[in-house]
Parts: structure tokens; C-alpha cells; sequence
């Protein structure tokens, strides 16, 4: 079994930063869509406010969402982890410490 030493109050510290950043992208994101839906409401050609609305729902919201997602469970894996640890139980905080690092990619992501 590994032997650890968590600093649990930094640990803990670094997770709520890393968790306030990534509440912080919401803001900008949210505001990028508004500023695309306003160029293209000022632009008279429909194909390119077609195009400006495609670029958003096909692009930039599900990668933005998937971002957040995928952030969002990294710090609760870890956040579970912390946990354990705190608590003792160093082989749940193994198991959620392995969780947190896993990355399932689609296969869409990896270009296939």
C-alpha cells in the first residue's frame, strides 16, 4: 500500500481554488454566446447569422460544458479523496484518488 502525507488543510485550500476558477469561467462563457448573438443580430446576412449560431450550439457550448463537467468531477474526486484521507480510510481515498485522475475521452474527441 502507498504511504501518503496529505497536507489536508492545503489540499483542501488548492480544491477551492481550483473549484472558485472554474465557477469563474461560467461569467466570461456565458457573456462570449451574448456578444456572438449580438454581432450576429448586426450582421444583415442570415447565412452568417446561421453561421455565428451554429459555431455557438455546435461548438463552443458543448465543449464549454464538457470542460466545466469534466473539471467539476475532477474536484469532486478529489474533494472524496481529501476526505477519506482526513478520515482514515486510505483505501477509499485510493479508489476516489484513482477516479479523479481517470479521463474518459469520447471517441468523437479523439478525432475518429
Amino acid at each position: 500500500m502507498a504511504v501518503w502525507s496529505v497536507d489536508v488543510g492545503t489540499a483542501r485550500a488548492v480544491i477551492s481554488s481550483t473549484a472558485g476558477s472554474v465557477s469563474a469561467l461560467e461569467e466570461p462563457l456565458t457573456r462570449l454566446r451574448g456578444a456572438v448573438d449580438g454581432i450576429a443580430a448586426a450582421v444583415p446576412s442570415a447565412q452568417v447569422q446561421e453561421a455565428l449560431g451554429a459555431l455557438i450550439e455546435n461548438g463552443v457550448v458543448p465543449a464549454t460544458t464538457d470542460v466545466l463537467e469534466r473539471s467539476t468531477a475532477a474536484l469532486t474526486g478529489t474533494s472524496q479523496a481529501v476526505g477519506f484521507y482526513a478520515d482514515g480510510d486510505l483505501a477509499m481515498a485510493s479508489t476516489a484518488a484513482s477516479s479523479a485522475s481517470t479521463v474518459h475521452l469520447p471517441v468523437s474527441a479523439l478525432g475518429r
